[in-house]
């Protein structure tokens, strides 16, 4: 009996438990205004613990992910889609002894031998006292992290990146779209608790889904799975949601839906009767065990 109460109790509980599997609280800060950029061939007076950037715009020969680095800077910056440009934001170190330092581009965005660089400006660092320094090493302490968000064209297929973080309204509708033919027709499927369902990738040379998003979505960012069968799944787009329109109502169940929610539910009921089974047999047993001869 406690085994078919068991039963019975889990497959009540299981509706609320699926329903929340996958939900999200995850959030990030969007791209906020940026420090005044280093014009190329530039040389700035700055002090420590002030942040710079170097932005492009996107007609120039620098790529979204390259490396921007300094002796001078607390680490390296990297240049992140913002339409209309392209811009990496670095901070000054709090350590960075008095003197002009070289700002330099890595092609690729990776420390290596071979790498490409090219020498886009400096920067002059100002004397500066210990307790400047001390207040500089409490201020940078307490920066919030980068942000790793781009900000792509409208016209640019989603997602451009892993980090292309595109916004839509909780009901809308968004189209994703793999164009470098890593993916399959019906190979690929996309998850996000922030969708009303799965979504199978289609296409030939371009596969792509058109995803929705749930009208009770919270408000935030939401990060879209990518599903592929004999391949580790791999966070593949992110996106961000905003709060749904008053009238915001969720499609209605499709029949394959219907169907996958039924085979789903027979095999439990299943494993609850086989479950039921084995108690009666054992009850019958117990029974003539003790009855009298």
């Amino acid at each position: 009996m406690k085994r078919l109460r068991a039963c019975v109790g889990a497959a009540i509980l299981a509706i609320p438990l699926v329903m929340s599997l996958g939900a999200e609280s995850a959030q990030a800060a969007p791209l906020t205004d940026v420090p005044s950029p280093l014009q190329n061939g530039a040389e700035r007076l700055v002090r420590p613990g002030e942040q710079v950037s170097v932005s492009v715009g996107l007609q120039d020969a620098v790529g979204n992910g390259d490396r921007v680095f300094s002796e001078a800077f607390t680490a390296d910056g990297r240049m992140r889609m913002s339409d209309p440009h392209v811009t990496a934001v670095m901070t000054i170190s709090c350590t960075a002894a008095p003197g002009s330092y070289e700002v330099r581009i890595g092609s690729g965005g990776d420390r290596n031998p071979s790498e490409v660089t090219r020498l886009w400006g400096s920067v002059r660092v100002a004397p500066a006292e210990a307790t400047e320094r001390a207040a500089c090493a409490r201020r940078v302490s307490e920066l919030p992290p980068e942000s790793q968000e781009e900000r792509w064209p409208a016209g640019v297929e989603w997602p451009a990146s892993p980090w292309d973080v595109r916004s839509v309204r909780a009901g809308g509708e968004m189209t994703a779209t793999d164009g470098l033919e890593m993916g399959s027709d019906g190979g690929v499927t996309l998850t996000s608790s922030a969708f009303t369902r799965p979504v199978v990738m289609r296409g030939a040379k371009t596969v792509s889904a058109v995803v929705r998003i749930r009208c009770d979505a919270k408000p935030g960012l939401y990060t879209v799975v990518w599903r592929e069968k004999g391949t580790p799944s791999r966070d593949w787009a992110r996106l961000r949601v905003e709060p749904a329109a008053p009238d915001c109502h969720d499609p209605a169940p499709t029949l394959a839906d219907t169907v996958k929610r039924t085979a789903s539910w027979l095999v439990a009921a299943g494993i609850c009767a086989a479950a039921l089974a084995v108690g009666v047999r054992a009850v019958k047993r117990r029974r003539r065990a003790h009855s009298p001869l």
